[in-house]
């Protein structure tokens, strides 16, 4: 093997341990009370390597908070979406229920949801770079999505309105789960009552959407 080749991959397999390492400990610590070395020691690397590779415990932090915000969104199934035209109400139905399994996905191993939590709950500095790199783009395709269903175009001011609304319900229950679930002690948030949860938002959203295009094209909203 080429040894530039492979100092690359070894390169990309120390970043990659980092950002892990880095999501278990901000989710657990907050970026105020983290430490690179800290960080360092639990991803098994030199302490030198969170500056070597990112230049500081900040912009680690902004990828970090990237590589959250992917895992959370499936933004890589919503580019697939919107790029191949694929946006059937199955494949809506099924997007829809992997987001709101990551997002309430308790599991110890599963830092993304926790770290996105602290970062909307008590924003830092590095929200503003997130949102310009990577939360704009999600909404337009978040847009892209209900503009398809209502028939409309993606700028129409009923496509902003419904893109929030369809956010909002996630958003909700990911920043409210405990009080969610204390409000509604029979609210059944396993796997399988995930599932019905997330099949009731998309019947929801999609009746939703198709009643205020329906409007809008009829006349019925100025």
């Amino acid at each position: 093997m080429d040894n530039r080749k492979e100092s690359k991959e070894t390169e990309h397999t120390t970043r990659k341990r980092i950002i892990e390492a880095a999501g278990l400990h901000f989710a657990q610590k907050g970026y105020d009370r983290a430490t690179s070395r800290e960080i360092c020691e639990l991803a098994r690397v030199n302490p030198a390597a969170v500056n070597y590779h990112f230049g500081g415990k900040e912009q680690l932090y902004v990828e970090v908070l990237r590589e959250a915000h992917r895992r959370i969104v499936h933004v890589g199934m919503l580019e697939d979406f919107a790029e191949a035209g694929d946006l059937s109400e199955g494949k809506i139905e099924e997007f829809f229920l992997g987001y709101l399994t990551s997002l309430l996905d308790n599991s110890p191993e599963s830092w993304a949801n926790r770290v996105m939590l602290r970062e909307m709950s008590a924003p830092t500095a590095a929200l503003e770079e997130l949102v310009q790199i990577q939360l704009r783009p999600t909404a337009r395709l978040f847009r892209t999505l209900a503009a398809h269903v209502m028939g409309l175009e993606i700028d129409h001011e009923a496509v902003v309105h419904a893109a929030l609304s369809m956010v909002a319900q996630f958003v909700f229950l990911f920043q409210n789960r405990k009080v969610v679930e204390l409000v509604n002690p029979e609210l059944d948030l396993s796997e399988q009552g995930i599932d019905r949860l997330a099949h009731h938002i998309w019947r929801f959203t999609m009746a939703g959407l198709k009643a205020v295009a329906s409007d809008h094209k009829n006349g019925a909203v100025q």
